[in-house]
Parts: C-alpha cells; structure tokens; sequence
C-alpha cells in the first residue's frame, strides 16, 4: 500500500518572499555629533601665518637671540671679574711675600755685619754704610720691605753691635746719632724708591 507524502502548500511558499519583500527597509542615517559639525564650520588656520603671525615669530626669535647674547656676555663679565679678583689677591699675597723676603735678606745682612765690626773702631760709621743695603731692598722688594728692613736692622746694631750689648741703651752718643740718621734716612728713601719701583716690582708677569 504506497503511502503518500502531501506536498507543501505552495500558495504559502509564495507568499513568504512576498511578506518578506514588502517588510519596508529601514535607512540608518549617519549620526553626527554636534561638535564635528560646529568644527566643520569653522576653519581654523595654522600658528604664525600671515604677516603679523611671521612678524610676530620673527620678533620672539631676536628677542631669544637678544637674551642668550646678554646671558654670555654676563658669562664672561662674571668670570673675568673672578679671575681679577683671584689675579689680586695672588699679586697681594706676592706683594707680601716679597716684602718678608726683602725685610729678612735685610735683617740677615745687618747680622752678617756685627761679627766684621764688633772689634773695629768704624763701628758708628757701620748705619750710614747700611744705608746702600736699604737703598737696595726698597728698589727691589718695594717700600715695606725697605721699611721694615730698616727698623730690624736698627734693633739689631742696637742690642748684639754697640755697647752695651744686649740692651737698647747706647752709651757712644755718636753711634746713637747715627743710628738714628739711618732709620729716618732708611725709612724715607724705601718710602720714595719703593713706591716708585712699586709697579715694576708687582708687574703681572
């Protein structure tokens, strides 16, 4: 006995596509958001265009130039006063030095000269013959090494080469007398020489 298979409607079937096609097709329009289109609106240009824009870029360019110009040459005015001031203080600290050296070279000549004239009869005449030893130092180490000079040479004729010895007093009135014609001769021509020599004595080289 055949079994038989019932066909599908067919009206059904062609009414699908039908329902299907006419559904009404739905249109998405794009979303813009408002500031996208406020931007579109406007145009903006690019910095520094036009004249004004490149003669205000022009104008900060001289005045950074300008700046770095006065920031080197301060630099420079700050090192170089540094350098002046390190220069100084290494030509006072000279200046001091030589003064020392001159005061003791003549202090040590005033001693070098007691032992030759302890015993002698020239001793009064030996501080005005000490005077061309002072003339010296003051020419060569300057006015406070003449100075000084002068006075320590002065104490050392005083206590170890007149009598007595090892006291300030003097008892030959002549050799007091030039004594001391020598500290106020010693002292005024190291005061003139020594100025006058001062600046070949303290020169930078």
């Amino acid at each position: 006995m055949a079994v038989e298979v019932p066909e599908p409607d067919k009206a059904l079937v062609s009414k699908t596509p039908a329902s299907i096609s006419q559904n009404p097709t739905i249109e998405v329009s794009p979303v813009t958001h408002p500031s996208t289109h406020s931007a579109s609106t406007y145009r903006f240009d690019v910095p520094f265009t036009g004249f004004v824009g490149r003669f205000f870029l022009c104008l900060c360019l001289c005045a950074d130039l300008l700046q770095s110009w006065i920031r080197k040459k301060q630099a420079q005015a700050d090192a170089k006063i540094d350098s002046e001031a390190s220069w100084r203080y290494y030509l006072h600290a000279m200046g001091w030095l030589r003064s020392s050296v001159g005061a003791a070279s003549c202090t040590a000549a005033a001693g070098c000269l007691i032992p030759v004239f302890a015993g002698s009869d020239y001793r009064p005449l030996v501080p005005l013959l000490f005077l061309l030893v002072i003339l010296y130092v003051a020419l060569r180490f300057g006015h406070l090494a003449g100075i000084i000079g002068t006075v320590c040479a002065a104490l050392v004729f005083e206590i170890f080469l007149f009598e007595p010895t090892l006291s300030l007093v003097i008892n030959n009135p002549s050799a007091r007398n030039h004594l001391i014609s020598m500290v106020i001769l010693g002292v005024c021509a190291s005061e003139l020489l020594g100025r006058r020599k001062a600046p070949v004595v303290y020169k930078s080289w």
